[in-house]
């Protein structure tokens, strides 16, 4: 199964001598996460969810219904209007999960594992005919949208004292993601004809032709 790590592109020529290793960013820091790790979904499902629940967690905090520990990111959210002037522009990157250990769940799975460079591929949409590659991540996801029903979308993990019940925490997930749907049809539908094909590139050729 292919895993799939969001990043901004200012982060790329690092990844790219570095790989993947453990830390927090501020992505995590948005939605309360404090394992140092390498963080990951599973799949278009997993992927999926995330970002639902990113969007989710930007506007509770935007509405002062949550807060932020971090006070830096909590500065820079409330200045920002929209969940991708928060994220700025980024990427999906995706590699191969065989062999990899996730410590938690589907959505927001974690590893202590390095993820060398050489492993790591940028997603990006290319369109029948000449058109120029996408490899935004907000255009990324609404393809994965556009290939996933909600009802396909299943929680799955690691049990733990704690651990959300499978069918309950199921419920939780594909209501989220309904709604998400529904306020983002446009957007999703976009990606619902034959015209656009997802696309991998090596994370290093990506960075020599496109940034």
């Amino acid at each position: 199964m292919n895993y799939y790590h969001m990043t901004s592109l200012k982060n790329l020529c690092s990844i790219a001598v570095q790989g993947l290793i453990p830390k927090n960013e501020n992505n995590g820091k948005l939605i309360g996460e404090e394992k140092v790790k390498v963080f990951f979904s599973e799949g278009f499902e997993g992927a999926i969810a995330l970002f639902v629940d990113f969007e989710i967690v930007f506007e509770n905090i935007k509405k002062g219904q949550m807060n932020v520990a971090d006070q830096c990111v909590e500065a820079h959210l409330v200045k920002s209007e929209t969940l991708s002037e928060y994220l700025g522009e980024g990427v999906y990157l995706c590699f191969d999960g065989t062999g990899i250990k996730n410590e938690r769940n589907f959505e927001n799975g974690c590893t202590d594992k390095t993820i060398p460079p050489e492993e790591l591929s940028v997603c990006i949409l290319r369109k029948d005919g000449n058109d120029p590659i996408i490899f935004s991540r907000f255009e990324i996801v609404k393809y994965m949208m556009a290939k996933i029903y909600p009802e396909q979308i299943k929680y799955y993990g690691v049990s733990y004292d704690g651990s959300p019940n499978f069918v309950e925490a199921t419920k939780r997930i594909q209501g989220k993601v309904k709604k998400y749907y529904v306020e983002h049809k446009a957007e999703i539908n976009k990606y619902k004809n034959c015209d656009y094909t997802l696309d991998t590139i090596a994370l290093k050729d990506f960075i020599e032709k496109f940034l």
